[in-house]
C-alpha cells in the first residue's frame, strides 16, 4: 500500500493515500468492473475531476465526514489528493482525452455513412417527371 501523508482542512486532521503503480492498475480494474454497480449521479457531479468515491478512495475520510463539510472543504482535500496523485490524475486526462477523441471519430464515421448509405431525396433527383 502507499503512503498515508497527513494534511489538514481547517480543524480537521486527514490522510491522503498516495498511490503505487498497482493500486493505479488496481483502481482502473475495479472502475471497470464496478460500472453495472448503481452510479452516485450527485457524487459523480458535485466536482468537476473527482467523485465522492474518489475522495474516499484517496482519503482515511468516511462518508459521514464528507457529508458534513461544505465544498469549500472538500475542494482542499481533492488540492490535496490531486497533488499526492498528479501520475493518477494525469492518466485520468488522457484516458478522457481519449474517450472524446473516440467518440468524435465513431461520430464522424457513423454521420458518413448515414448519408452514403440511404435512399437519395426525391428533390435531390432532377430526373423525376412531375
Amino acid at each position: 500500500m502507499g503512503r498515508l501523508i497527513a494534511k489538514t482542512a481547517g480543524d480537521l486532521t486527514y490522510h491522503v493515500r498516495k498511490f503505487t503503480v498497482g493500486e493505479i492498475y488496481e483502481f482502473f480494474n475495479k472502475a471497470v468492473n464496478a460500472q453495472t454497480a448503481e452510479p452516485d449521479w450527485v457524487g459523480n457531479v458535485l466536482f468537476e475531476e473527482v467523485t465522492i468515491q474518489d475522495i474516499l478512495t484517496f482519503s482515511d475520510l468516511t462518508t459521514e465526514q464528507i457529508q458534513a463539510m461544505e465544498p469549500e472543504v472538500l475542494e482542499t482535500i481533492i488540492a490535496a489528493i490531486k497533488e499526492e496523485n498528479p501520475h493518477f490524475f494525469a492518466a485520468c486526462q488522457r484516458l478522457e482525452e481519449a474517450g472524446k477523441r473516440l467518440n468524435q471519430m465513431l461520430t464522424t464515421s457513423n454521420e458518413g455513412s448515414d448519408s452514403s448509405s440511404g435512399p437519395s431525396s426525391p428533390s435531390s433527383n432532377s430526373d423525376t417527371p412531375v
